[in-house]
């Protein structure tokens, strides 16, 4: 399963990646439009804070498969085996909790949004709640991938070679 879960946060890079390079295109897209014919794509902007929503939310369970969060590492490789797993332990069930909450109150915000059919003020009709989707579905994806650290840290095993 662990497996499985990694290989669909790869795919989800890819996405990420495609999106980033579909940011670009509108970035460069506006730019040009506004720099030299006078006339700037409708809602790029917009849309650019759209994709950036979705980039950094769906970056972060990734971001913690591939160990590059921060953390006090000073502190944490001076730790005796034993107390490395407790404080990985700890630190995943307490995470989970934090980003729990996050996701239950970014649902909310999505629904909310959602139920009243809320807009972004731009130039052309975009929905308020696509970018709010993005909050949840990827502090989810991070409680998920937390628990998994759990139930690895507790079980003896460094998360980062499982």
């Amino acid at each position: 399963m662990i497996n499985a879960l990694i290989e669909f946060h790869r795919r989800l890079a890819t996405i990420i990646g495609l999106l980033i390079i579909a940011l670009v295109v509108v970035i460069v897209v506006d730019a040009t439009g506004r720099f030299l014919l006078n006339k700037p794509l409708p809602g790029s902007v917009e849309m650019s804070r759209i994709a950036l929503a979705w980039i950094l939310f769906l970056s972060l369970a990734y971001g913690q498969i591939q160990g590059v969060h921060v953390r006090v590492e000073i502190f944490f490789s001076r730790y005796s085996p034993r107390l490395r797993r407790t404080a990985g332990t700890l630190t995943a069930l307490i995470s989970m909790l934090f980003f729990g909450f996050l996701t239950y109150a970014g649902w909310d915000m999505f629904q909310e949004s959602y139920n009243v059919s809320e807009t972004i003020p731009a130039p052309i009709w975009l929905p308020y709640w696509l970018p709010k989707l993005a909050m949840p579905i990827g502090f989810a994806l991070l409680v998920l991938q937390l628990g998994i650290e759990a139930v690895l840290f507790a079980a003896g095993k460094n998360p980062g070679n499982a």
